[in-house]
């Protein structure tokens, strides 16, 4: 399993306090959300890791310069179309993970075992393919977040992808995107959000951990008992039907 779905799998996770002079049932709360950035300088991974980000996604990189990404505390990956060979040098010098351009990628990333496998969903895919994607064990699908303002279309249109593809999804978003839609996307299946911009990170994260648990809403709106004999819709005996 890549660290990138270990994140993603911890995320919103309660783990006990550590031992001592702390309350035994005290807990806490990690992130819900993950923090990434995408980069084009290998070189600015370490930068970014320190500054708050779960994982960076390198673009336009050569094999060459990812050396030394192994050392980051982030997640690191690198985005682009590779062939078996490249990505088996990618693999040893420390890439957790490889971002694949659309359904139109090389195939190849899918035989291996030793790397995550991400992808960006580049074009409006039909309710099959969805779901075929879903078997594909991918790590997570970069969408991109819906435009403001938040409507409940958008909305349900991210709860579509991610019901679905049954994938966590990363969603490309701007800087200053506001808790609530924070929130709202998180709860609709969203698992960590993208920034163009490293310096922006710090004040995310800010954010997301101001963010509340995980169904509230649907714990503060249980569903209505309707008793059997209402449901019927008569209130008569059985016995009536043969009444005299």
């Amino acid at each position: 399993m890549s660290k990138l779905s270990k994140k993603i799998r911890a995320a919103g996770r309660a783990e006990p306090a550590p031992l001592g002079f702390a309350s035994i049932t005290s807990q806490v709360r990690q992130n819900s959300l993950l923090c990434g950035v995408r980069l084009r300088d290998p070189a600015g991974a370490a930068g970014a890791a320190s500054k708050g980000a779960d994982f960076v996604i390198l673009e336009d990189v050569t094999r060459s310069k990812v050396k030394g990404v192994a050392k980051v505390d982030a997640s690191v990956g690198v985005a682009g179309d590779f062939d078996s060979d490249a990505l088996e040098a990618l693999v040893k010098a420390g890439i957790d993970f490889v971002v694949l351009a659309g359904t139109g990628a090389d195939a190849a990333p899918l035989a291996a075992e030793s790397v995550g496998l991400v992808m960006v969903l580049d074009s409006e895919l039909d309710d099959t393919y969805l779901r075929l994607l879903g078997d594909l064990g991918l790590d997570a699908l970069v969408v991109a977040a819906p435009e403001a303002p938040l409507t409940v279309e958008r909305l349900l249109a991210v709860r579509r992808l991610s019901a679905l593809a049954r994938t966590p999804l990363l969603a490309n978003a701007k800087p200053d995107i506001d808790e609530k839609s924070l929130e709202l996307l998180r709860d609709s299946g969203v698992s960590g959000i993208v920034l163009d911009d490293v310096g922006k990170l710090a004040a995310l994260k800010k954010r997301i951990a101001a963010l509340p648990s995980r169904g509230r809403r649907k714990e503060n709106h249980a569903d209505a008992v309707i008793p059997a004999q209402a449901s019927s819709g008569h209130d008569h005996d059985e016995d009536d039907d043969y009444d005299d």
